[in-house]
This record gives structure tokens, sequence and C-alpha cells, in this order.
């Protein structure tokens, strides 16, 4: 009895060893392939273990793994960004700063007439390049996700008139004819200034591109899905082709203005899309219709 007793023992402690012997091994096995992928970026793979805590401990590496592959990509997107990024601010800041170089040795020589004339285009560059530079940095804010959006209200009187403020020297100069269709005391809830920024934009290209005596329509609507704002001209019109990247960064399209850099309506899109919103163009022959949607919250 006493040798069955024994003999049982020393199967159960071979059996005991063997199935140490394996576990260390598997375990061996999947430290050599995480090192692999640490130092050597080889492909991971890891055997199927059908129970146990290996297969707990495969599940979890498999997550890591996956976690780690997926940061990996989205860090390889954002150098890319990054660096399509940056080599489109060295191009469009590169013609303003050629420009001041050339005035800045102009100004030297100049005098009178000649002098003033020339610190009024010097001041119109530094103006463009400080725009360009806080339009970049808001879309950087954008991107990074870093801007908050508070809900706020203001009547649609109230938006119009601040709206329209900044660009009351151009629309006289033009002699531009505004057709307001609003509902003077509605509430409109929106984050103010960053949704100012977006229609702004939106209308400076409107009043860019129409001619002397034209006409531009603003209009704003309610429903219970969405708040409206609608900013038409009589313009030249967007070309077909452009208008699927109208709203892409530093696109330029085919009626765009000479000193245009093509981030005003990009960044417009951005805002509005983080508002939970949607921007759309269209022609209207004559002319062009934006038409902004800000869905409200309980939808």
């Amino acid at each position: 009895m006493m040798y069955i007793i024994i003999f049982l023992l020393c199967c159960i402690i071979v059996s005991l060893c063997f199935y140490i012997y394996k576990q260390n091994k598997k375990i061996i096995s999947i430290s050599k392939q995480i090192n692999d992928i640490l130092f050597h970026h080889n492909d991971f793979y890891i055997q199927k273990y059908k129970e146990g805590n290996l297969s707990i401990l495969e599940s979890d590496i498999c997550k890591l793994v996956n976690k780690i592959y997926e940061q990996n990509h989205l860090l390889e997107n954002e150098k890319l960004i990054l660096k399509e990024y940056l080599e489109d601010i060295s191009h469009q800041m590169k013609t303003p700063l050629t420009a001041l170089n050339l005035i800045h040795e102009r100004l030297k020589k100049a005098e009178g007439n000649e002098k003033r004339q020339l610190l009024k285009e010097e001041k119109k560059l530094l103006d463009k390049i400080e725009w360009l530079v806080m339009s970049l940095l808001k879309m950087a804010q954008l991107d990074a996700q870093t801007v908050t959006f508070h809900q706020e209200s203001i009547t649609q009187k109230d938006f119009v008139l601040q709206l329209l403020n900044p660009f009351e020297i151009q629309i006289d100069m033009k002699d531009i004819q505004l057709q307001i269709n609003i509902q003077e005391s509605e509430i409109f809830k929106c984050d103010i200034l960053w949704t100012l920024e977006a229609v702004s934009n939106i209308l400076k290209n409107c009043i860019e591109h129409v001619e002397q005596n034209g006409i531009i329509h603003i209009e704003m609507n309610q429903n219970p899905l969405y708040d409206e704002i609608i900013i038409q001209d009589n313009g030249c019109g967007i070309d077909q082709e452009d208008l699927i990247h109208l709203f892409e960064r530093f696109y330029k399209g085919k009626n765009a203005k000479q000193d245009s850099v093509g981030i005003g309506l990009a960044l417009s899109s951005m805002i509005i899309e983080k508002q939970n919103g949607t921007i759309q163009v269209e022609n209207t022959y004559p002319g062009t219709k934006f038409t902004i949607h800000l869905y409200k919250e309980n939808v």
C-alpha cells in the first residue's frame, strides 16, 4: 500500500512539474513576443489557450496590444496632418512676408505720398498675417478639442447687429443692399462668439464676391429640431467642381480672390460641426446660398 501511495505522489509531482514547465515555457514565449513588439516592431501572435489563467492573460495582452497599435496609428496620422499643416502655414506666410521685406527696403528711400502709401500696404499685410495666425490658432484649438462651447441666449436682432458691425465700411463702399428676414425678439441659442466667427467668415466671403450694388440676404428661422441661418448673395457663384471642396482647409476655388488663403470657410465648418450643426452651400444662379442648421440639444 505504501508503494502505491509513493508511486501516486511521484506521479502527481512529475505531472505538476511538467505542468509548471509547460506554463513557464508558454509565459516565456509570450514574453519574447511582447519584447519583439516593443523593440523590434514585429507582428503580434499568441497561441490561443483554451482555459486557465493564460487564457485571461492572453485576452488582456491582446487588448493592450490592439490599443497600442491603435494609438500608434493615430499618432502617425497626427504626424502626417501636422506635417501638412506646417507646410501649408509656411506657404501661406511666405507671400506676405516677402512683400513686407520688399516694402521695408522701399521705405528706406521713400518720402511723402509714396511713404504713406507703402505704410498703408504694410499695415494691410500685417493685418493679413495677424488674421491668418489667429485663424490657424483657432483651428488648432478645435482640432485639439480644447474648446468648450457654451449655450448662450441672444435675440436674432442683436446677433445680426453684431454680425454686420465689422463689415459696415465694406458694405457701404460697395453700396450693398441688405435684405434681412428675422424675428427681432426671437431668442437664438448658441455659443455667441464662436458662432459669430463662423457666420462672419461666410458673410465676408459673400461681400467679396458680389459686385457693386449687389444684394446679400440674411435670414434666421427656428423650429423644434434646429435653428437656421441663411446667408445668400447674388454674386458670381461657385464653380460646380469647387462646391464639394469649399470647406477644406487651404482650398482655393477658381473664383477665389488673389489674396485668399482658403481657411475662413474651413474654420466656419469646424465651428458649426463642433456645435452639433451642419453647413451646406449651393449655387442659386445668380449667387450662392449658405445654409446653417444648429440642432437643438434635446433632439
